[in-house]
This record gives structure tokens, sequence and C-alpha cells, in this order.
């Protein structure tokens, strides 16, 4: 699912510190084990990224056009 790993060489990785709960980190390692730690971190970093460029057009939209009004939200939901 990486939108970084298009390039025909890998990208190489970088390291950061976080800290994290540790139930957390346990949950996380129960079901992926050690190894699979850092794909799950760098999928929802790429997610929560997604989300965050998506926020930033919605409210650029926002700032541009207004609000969506009543209307258009119950024809978008109905279609939906």
């Amino acid at each position: 699912m990486s939108t970084h790993a298009v390039s025909p060489t890998p990208e190489r990785a970088g390291k950061r510190s976080v800290s994290l709960p540790q139930s957390l980190i346990k949950e996380i390692e129960a079901r992926t084990g050690k190894i699979g730690f850092s794909a799950v971190v760098s999928e929802a970093l790429e997610q929560w990224l997604a989300m965050a460029k998506l926020r930033e057009v919605a409210d650029a939209d926002e700032r541009q056009y207004g609000p969506v009004g009543a209307d258009a939200l119950r024809r978008a939901e109905s279609e939906w």
C-alpha cells in the first residue's frame, strides 16, 4: 500500500525514536512479530498523511467556495 515505494530502487529507511504505550506495542507485536512492527507504523503514518492532505484540500475548497449547503449534502448522502 506504500505510495513511497514506487521507485525501482527502494527508498532508504530512516530511524526515529518514538514513545508508544507498552500495551499498544505488545498488541501490535503479538500480531506482527518484532520484524513487522516498522511496516505497521509506516502504513499507519502513510494513512495519516493521506488523510491530512485530504483535510487540507477540503479546507482550501471550503475557504474558496464556502461550506457545503444542506441540499447538496442531502443529495450526496442519498447517492452514497
